[in-house]
Protein backbone atom coordinates (compact mmCIF):
# COMPACT_ATOMS: atom_id res chain seq x y z
CA UNK A 1 0.00 0.00 0.00
CA UNK A 2 1.53 3.11 -0.83
CA UNK A 3 2.19 6.14 1.59
CA UNK A 4 -0.20 9.24 0.26
CA UNK A 5 1.19 11.74 2.39
CA UNK A 6 4.94 11.07 2.40
CA UNK A 7 7.58 13.15 4.48
CA UNK A 8 9.72 16.07 2.96
CA UNK A 9 12.94 17.03 4.84
CA UNK A 10 14.00 20.07 3.01
CA UNK A 11 15.99 21.96 5.74
CA UNK A 12 17.86 19.92 8.77
CA UNK A 13 18.95 21.80 11.68
CA UNK A 14 22.40 20.12 13.48
CA UNK A 15 23.01 22.65 16.69
CA UNK A 16 26.63 21.35 17.80
CA UNK A 17 28.56 22.18 21.15
CA UNK A 18 31.77 20.96 19.42
CA UNK A 19 31.76 18.13 22.39
CA UNK A 20 32.10 14.09 21.60
CA UNK A 21 28.05 13.82 21.12
CA UNK A 22 28.27 16.29 18.98
CA UNK A 23 30.69 15.17 16.48
CA UNK A 24 29.25 11.81 16.41
CA UNK A 25 25.77 12.95 15.59
CA UNK A 26 27.31 15.24 12.74
CA UNK A 27 27.25 12.43 10.79
CA UNK A 28 23.54 11.75 11.16
CA UNK A 29 22.67 15.15 10.40
CA UNK A 30 25.09 15.10 6.78
CA UNK A 31 23.16 12.00 6.00
CA UNK A 32 19.95 12.79 6.05
CA UNK A 33 20.24 16.47 4.48
CA UNK A 34 22.41 14.17 1.76
CA UNK A 35 19.83 11.82 1.57
CA UNK A 36 16.91 14.00 1.55
CA UNK A 37 18.88 17.33 -0.86
CA UNK A 38 17.74 18.83 2.25
CA UNK A 39 19.98 22.63 3.59
CA UNK A 40 21.83 21.74 6.33
CA UNK A 41 21.66 24.69 9.09
CA UNK A 42 24.67 24.03 11.92
CA UNK A 43 24.26 26.49 14.45
CA UNK A 44 26.54 27.07 17.93
CA UNK A 45 24.81 29.00 20.63
CA UNK A 46 27.56 31.12 22.58
CA UNK A 47 26.32 32.13 26.46
CA UNK A 48 27.57 35.42 26.59
CA UNK A 49 28.23 37.68 29.59
CA UNK A 50 24.92 40.17 28.12
CA UNK A 51 22.70 39.26 30.65
CA UNK A 52 24.78 40.34 33.52
CA UNK A 53 26.13 43.65 32.29
CA UNK A 54 25.52 46.94 33.76
CA UNK A 55 25.49 44.93 37.72
CA UNK A 56 29.79 44.91 37.99
CA UNK A 57 31.83 46.29 35.55
CA UNK A 58 30.69 48.99 32.56
CA UNK A 59 29.34 47.92 29.32
CA UNK A 60 32.82 47.72 27.39
CA UNK A 61 34.63 44.73 28.66
CA UNK A 62 31.29 42.79 28.35
CA UNK A 63 31.12 43.98 25.41
CA UNK A 64 34.39 43.01 24.01
CA UNK A 65 34.20 40.04 25.86
CA UNK A 66 31.13 39.13 24.19
CA UNK A 67 32.58 39.81 20.56
CA UNK A 68 35.82 37.83 21.05
CA UNK A 69 33.69 35.21 22.46
CA UNK A 70 31.43 35.57 19.06
CA UNK A 71 34.40 35.57 16.88
CA UNK A 72 36.51 32.70 18.30
CA UNK A 73 32.93 30.32 18.09
CA UNK A 74 32.67 31.69 14.22
CA UNK A 75 36.30 30.40 13.68
CA UNK A 76 35.18 26.77 15.46
CA UNK A 77 32.21 26.14 13.86
CA UNK A 78 33.97 27.00 10.15
CA UNK A 79 36.91 24.56 11.21
CA UNK A 80 34.17 22.20 12.67
CA UNK A 81 32.03 22.11 9.26
CA UNK A 82 34.98 22.05 7.23
CA UNK A 83 36.19 18.53 8.98
CA UNK A 84 32.38 17.27 9.31
CA UNK A 85 30.73 18.46 6.43
CA UNK A 86 33.65 18.87 3.86
CA UNK A 87 32.24 19.20 0.40
CA UNK A 88 28.64 19.61 0.84
CA UNK A 89 27.34 22.82 -0.47
CA UNK A 90 23.89 23.30 0.64
CA UNK A 91 24.94 24.30 4.00
CA UNK A 92 24.34 27.58 6.57
CA UNK A 93 26.41 28.71 9.61
CA UNK A 94 25.37 30.31 12.35
CA UNK A 95 26.62 31.33 15.79
CA UNK A 96 24.06 32.82 17.94
CA UNK A 97 24.04 34.55 21.25
CA UNK A 98 21.43 33.79 24.45
CA UNK A 99 20.60 30.20 26.12
CA UNK A 100 21.02 26.99 23.99
CA UNK A 101 17.73 25.78 23.68
CA UNK A 102 16.11 29.14 23.28
CA UNK A 103 18.28 30.15 20.57
CA UNK A 104 17.50 26.78 18.86
CA UNK A 105 13.60 26.38 19.09
CA UNK A 106 14.21 29.99 17.53
CA UNK A 107 16.05 29.10 14.37
CA UNK A 108 13.13 25.83 14.24
CA UNK A 109 9.96 27.99 13.86
CA UNK A 110 12.14 31.20 12.47
CA UNK A 111 13.81 29.24 9.29
CA UNK A 112 10.79 26.46 9.25
CA UNK A 113 13.16 23.83 10.39
CA UNK A 114 11.84 20.22 9.24
CA UNK A 115 13.92 17.87 11.14
CA UNK A 116 16.57 18.21 13.96
CA UNK A 117 19.25 16.16 14.30
CA UNK A 118 21.36 16.22 17.82
CA UNK A 119 23.49 14.37 20.22
CA UNK A 120 23.16 13.77 23.65
CA UNK A 121 25.51 14.42 27.04
CA UNK A 122 26.88 17.53 25.90
CA UNK A 123 28.53 20.36 27.98
CA UNK A 124 26.08 20.45 30.60
CA UNK A 125 26.33 17.06 32.48
CA UNK A 126 25.41 18.24 35.82
CA UNK A 127 23.40 20.75 34.96
CA UNK A 128 21.65 18.35 32.97
CA UNK A 129 20.88 16.43 36.32
CA UNK A 130 19.58 20.01 37.97
CA UNK A 131 17.86 21.39 35.39
CA UNK A 132 17.71 19.44 32.13
CA UNK A 133 19.35 19.05 29.10
CA UNK A 134 19.62 21.42 26.00
CA UNK A 135 18.38 18.50 23.73
CA UNK A 136 15.59 17.21 26.37
CA UNK A 137 14.25 21.05 26.20
CA UNK A 138 14.53 21.33 22.31
CA UNK A 139 12.79 17.89 22.63
CA UNK A 140 10.23 18.82 24.29
CA UNK A 141 8.83 22.50 23.11
CA UNK A 142 10.28 21.97 19.29
CA UNK A 143 7.44 21.95 16.29
CA UNK A 144 9.48 19.33 14.32
CA UNK A 145 10.70 15.58 14.66
CA UNK A 146 13.70 16.28 16.56
CA UNK A 147 16.40 13.09 15.79
CA UNK A 148 19.08 12.18 18.80
CA UNK A 149 21.89 10.28 18.66
CA UNK A 150 23.39 8.63 21.93
CA UNK A 151 26.98 9.05 22.05
CA UNK A 152 29.27 6.29 20.70
CA UNK A 153 30.08 3.49 22.59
Amino acid sequence: MPIKNKFKIKKVLFPTDFTGASIHAAAYALSIAESYRAKLFVVHVVETAHEARGFYLPHLPYDKMDAEMVESANEMLKRFANTRFKGFKNIELRVLEGEPYKEILKVISGSDIDMVVMGTFGKARLDRVIFGSTTERVMRKSACPVLVIPPPR
